[in-house]
């Protein structure tokens, strides 16, 4: 799998995972639980997930990906939010990670999601040798 998308609400979870499908970026939807339980070689190499997920869950989205990137540290993000977050300061969002407003255009989420994805072939090749 490319991407796990992690959003309590099934249905958006579900849409965003169609639309990157369809793109040609294979895409599954996960919650937080299910998504910091995956098997070690079932490693996604983008997340995508809300920041803010209700009154109580500030900057969740950031702790579930800290906590994934534990097992998988080359791991991208996309984090999705209404408005900018006024505890984030976009210094604190590494070269690997985006953020996106909602609603986020599909076009513009596939495209920043290959974008993550084309970062991630780049640095696996150039962590492999050279055939000769």
């Amino acid at each position: 799998m490319d991407v796990l998308i992690i959003d309590r609400d099934e249905l958006v979870g579900s849409i965003l995972a169609d639309t990157l499908d369809a793109e040609g970026i294979p895409a599954a939807v996960a919650s937080d639980e299910e998504a910091l339980r995956l098997p070690s070689d079932c490693a996604p190499r983008v997340v995508i997930t809300g920041i803010n997920r209700g009154h109580n869950e500030d900057m969740t989205g950031l702790k579930v990906v800290s906590e994934m990137r534990r097992r998988w540290p080359r791991l991208s993000a996309v984090y999705l939010a209404s408005l900018w977050p006024a505890r984030l300061r976009p210094e604190m969002l590494a070269a690997r990670e985006r953020f996106l407003t909602k609603p986020a255009c599909l076009a513009q989420m596939a495209g920043t999601v290959r974008e993550l994805l084309d970062c991630s072939d780049a640095r696996i090749g150039a962590t492999q040798p050279r055939s000769r």
